[in-house]
């Protein structure tokens, strides 16, 4: 199918070319090259009306110096890692850090004025409130300024946490994905607040709110998290080598057919001697999760269990608790709440 901005676009381009053979001089020239910039620029994506802060002027000019406070010093003991904590304008402290430390940060965690036009951002000293036609531009160009520091910061298996709420979370998201690149989008957590939110009818009470993950290449990892009792309790198996839970061995779901795997289509030997197959309870071929050789390996670590039932032999794996993580999910509802923090806090 034809792509009618493509030819729109084209159709513009070849008619400002014709007007270039016109127009000669340098005034012409310089807006018809303005001209055919804007109508090259991306095609996918955010777009926005571009702001400039007071802080981006001032930069142009005076470089921010960190100083000092050595009231506020807490000398770090012998051995012990040493912290620091920069106060001042977000934008002058993520400049100087770029000097210093681009590429070296493994962890970035930033909360932003969600704007949600309450008062809850300030650009150029100045409120931007719901009446505001240029609110959401004037917000893009705050936060790209400071993502774009931030990704050359983070070092290659770092990671940024971004907190938001519904008011920008959509844009949000494209505009990491400009900045970081789409394949480095890792997830979305959506967090209880325990602080409900809007009234009335006309629309639902929000108890959440979100937190974008981004990294900066593919290397970056999320490492398993403990596992707490509730976790524990389906390990209900014992031996010699601890608790654990087994699985069935034949593989179930989606792409469990012997045609799908042919290599892990065979026999396994069951207590009696009797050859057992991946047969689906509906009669057809399956397959089991695992090749021959790893087969072996598993049987050899005693990882195999045989449970004898009225359809015969059913082969299961082992999976122990020891040394097992839980997958980080996207769904944190186990926390106290806004308000407990921030009594905490004060």
């Amino acid at each position: 199918m034809p792509n009618l901005s493509q030819i729109k676009r084209q159709r513009m381009l070849d008619f400002l070319e014709t007007l270039r053979k016109e127009h000669t001089d340098d005034e012409s020239i310089r807006a018809f090259t303005e001209i055919e910039n804007h109508l090259r620029d991306k095609k996918y994506g955010l777009v926005w009306e571009e702001h400039e802060e007071a802080v981006d002027v001032k930069l142009r000019t005076h470089i921010p110096v960190f100083k000092e406070d050595a009231d506020k010093k807490i000398a770090a003991a012998e051995g012990e890692v040493y912290n620091f904590i920069l106060e001042g304008d977000n934008l002058q402290s993520l400049y100087l850090l770029e000097k210093t430390h681009s590429g070296c940060i493994d962890i970035i965690y930033i909360d932003p004025p969600y704007n949600t036009g309450s008062k809850d951002f300030k650009y150029n000293d100045a409120f931007v409130d719901k009446t505001d036609g240029f609110r959401h531009s004037k917000w893009l160009s705050f936060m790209y300024a400071r993502l774009k520091i931030a990704r050359d910061l983070l070092s290659d298996t770092g990671l940024i946490f971004i907190s938001i709420d519904d008011n920008e979370v959509a844009t949000l998201k494209l505009l990491c994905e400009e900045i970081f690149g789409e394949n480095n989008f890792r997830g979305q957590i959506a967090r209880s607040t325990g602080t409900p939110t809007g009234q009335g009818n006309s629309i639902l009470v929000n108890e959440i709110d979100y937190i974008l993950v981004f990294s900066k290449t593919d290397k970056a990892v999320f490492n398993g998290l403990p596992f707490d009792e509730d976790d524990a309790k389906i390990y209900n198996c014992e031996d010699e080598k601890g608790r654990y839970l087994v699985r069935p061995l034949r593989k179930t779901g989606g792409e469990d057919r012997r045609e799908d795997r042919p290599s892990m289509f065979y026999g396994v030997t069951a207590p009696d001697g009797t050859e057992v197959f991946p047969i689906a309870p509906s009669g057809y071929e399956s397959r089991w999760r695992c090749a021959p050789s790893r087969y072996q390996e598993l049987l050899s670590e005693n990882r195999i269990e045989w449970k004898h039932g009225k359809d015969g032999w059913k082969v299961y794996q082992k999976f122990y608790l020891e040394g097992r993580t839980k997958q980080p999910s996207n769904l944190w509802t186990k926390l106290e709440g806004n308000k407990k923090a921030t009594i905490v806090i004060n």
